[in-house]
């Protein structure tokens, strides 16, 4: 039983001394895009109460409705934009008949 406990102790404690923190930034990653869709930003559906889309051009264009609102930095009609989304299982929101409720993440405009 001691020398179980002892084995634990050991491996927990290398475990801590391995670990190996990250400085800074990745310079391969500099100039990357964080989000890995291309979209563009649309205020069509406005009028009708869906204040802000996100169309994916894809085979078949895809809308999104984003659940929480973009910042004032991406909130620009037409402006392309880098980001990743994950559809959700919820109701769209009042006003927007047509596109899918998304958690969009990473947000970055295209260069």
């Amino acid at each position: 039983m001691k020398n179980l406990i002892l084995f634990l102790v050991i491996v927990s404690a290398s475990s801590f001394g391995c670990k190996s923190k990250q400085n800074g930034i990745n310079p391969a990653l500099v100039g990357v895009p964080r989000g890995t869709t291309l979209g563009k930003v649309s205020h069509q559906y406005a009028a009708t109460g869906c204040p802000t889309v996100v169309i994916v051009k894809a085979d078949e264009p895809i809308t999104l409705i984003p659940k929480e609102a973009l910042s004032s930095e991406f909130d620009v009609d037409g402006l392309e934009i880098y980001f990743d989304y994950k559809t959700l299982k919820i109701r769209n929101p009042a006003g927007c008949s047509v596109g899918i409720p998304a958690a969009i993440t990473n947000v970055s405009k295209k260069k």
